[in-house]
């Protein structure tokens, strides 16, 4: 396991460093909240925010950074990092990098799909009362943290350009193994291609 982290790490280290490569790119940042657990749910009666037996609803607050490099127009790379609190209100994090592919881009709205790898990991739930086994994550040698490694996650990410470098962004990713996540957020180019149309006919 800990050898599959440091190639998922290098990975990212080594597309992050290449971005100024590319003819786009951008960073964002982003905040976590709400999200849907697809799993079986086992321990949602005991989560420390909104517990129940019966709701898939999740609350998880955190912060999503990350950075975008196109290789053309509509495909780019992704490195995502997150750093939330848990359902149990205990520190969690996520790494990701994906390729992106632009489903559309009209006018001021776009909207994207990206998928790769993610690395979850979270501290240690065992401990709790309560608490029954997923069989999501592996712990720890330090008994400390769990963690997994899912080789296929998923993001679709919809932007609206509120100025030349800026966007307000929404999208729906994995936070956690088996749920659907709810980010919103800013993203700022450093540098884009116009989306203005050459061919129009001019009214100056």
């Amino acid at each position: 396991m800990k050898k599959n982290l440091r190639h998922l790490f290098l990975l990212c280290v080594a597309i992050t460093l290449s971005f100024n490569t590319f003819a786009q790119s951008n960073i964002s940042f982003g905040l976590t909240g709400a999200g849907i657990d697809l799993g079986n749910h086992k321990n949602s009666a005991i989560y420390k925010t909104c517990p129940s037996e019966n709701s898939r609803f999740i609350l998880e607050p955190g912060v999503r950074l990350a950075a975008e490099g196109y290789a053309t127009p509509a495909t780019s790379f992704k490195f995502v990092q997150t750093f939330r609190l848990d359902a149990m209100q205990l520190f969690a994090a996520s790494t990701q990098i994906m390729i992106r592919f632009r489903l559309f881009k009209m006018y001021k709205h776009s909207l994207s799909f990206g998928f790769g790898p993610s690395a979850f990991y979270r501290w240690t739930w065992t401990k709790i009362e309560g608490y029954q086994d997923e069989y999501l994550y592996k712990i720890s040698t330090s008994q400390k943290f769990q963690n997994r490694i899912n080789w296929v996650s998923a993001e679709l990410e919809y932007n609206y350009e509120i100025s030349k470098y800026n966007d307000f962004s929404f999208c729906i990713n994995h936070l956690n193994p088996e749920t659907a996540s709810f980010a919103i957020g800013f993203k700022h180019w450093f540098s884009r291609k116009s989306s203005h149309c050459n061919t129009c006919p001019s009214f100056k």
